[in-house]
């Protein structure tokens, strides 16, 4: 049986949110690929319920009802807004109360340029000292989205349309056919790092 969990991590749930919108659409793409989805808003969870697994205290309501929906699920995505080189706290305190390990895919928005963060990656940074660090979550093949303020219509369309593909093709284990705005995204990215090797 293929179960995906969607995860949107960013506190404030509402779908215009870009983080909401991306999740939307990773769903969508996952449902026509033949998945059974669920969906969880890491935004609609009580502050006191986030507060009370923070203190260490058994899940209860809401908080038990969104771990029952990632545990029943075989595979995870996850979409959340990067805040001061970390997920969302809500988000870890969430994924802190697992009891195994679980792989996802992952999408990261930043206001920072993506490829600037990526180079700050491969200078070294221990991974339980970056933003793509959730307790209990091996990230695979993070998708990464710079400058998210000011990105254009059509940029915002190009990456709801990554994710659709992303959560379509990726999600039944194929590698997705790359979107134009993810193949700009790696084509700087390449570049970058020719031009830091030549000056090295």
């Amino acid at each position: 049986m293929k179960r995906l969990a969607v995860i949107n991590g960013h506190p404030d749930p509402r779908p215009e949110r870009f983080c909401g919108a991306l999740s939307e659409a990773y769903a969508n793409g996952a449902s026509a690929g033949g998945w059974q989805t669920r969906r969880v808003n890491v935004g609609e969870l009580s502050l006191s319920s986030i507060a009370a697994i923070d203190r260490g205290e058994a899940a209860r309501g809401d908080i038990a009802a969104a771990l029952c929906d990632i545990e029943w699920a075989n595979r995870l995505a996850i979409i959340y807004p990067l805040w001061f080189d970390r997920a969302p706290d809500g988000l870890r305190a969430l994924f802190d109360r697992l009891s195994m390990r679980r792989r996802a895919h992952v999408i990261v928005t930043m206001d920072m340029p993506a490829f600037a963060y990526r180079s700050l990656l491969r200078k070294g940074a221990p991974k339980n000292a970056n933003g793509l660090s959730i307790p209990g979550v091996i990230v695979e093949e993070p998708v990464m989205i710079g400058c998210v303020r000011t990105i254009t219509q059509e940029q915002r369309r190009g990456w709801l349309e990554t994710a659709r593909e992303c959560g379509e093709r990726r999600s039944c284990g194929t590698t997705p056919a790359p979107s134009r705005p993810f193949g700009i995204a790696s084509l700087v990215d390449r570049t970058v790092t020719l031009l830091r090797s030549g000056f090295a």
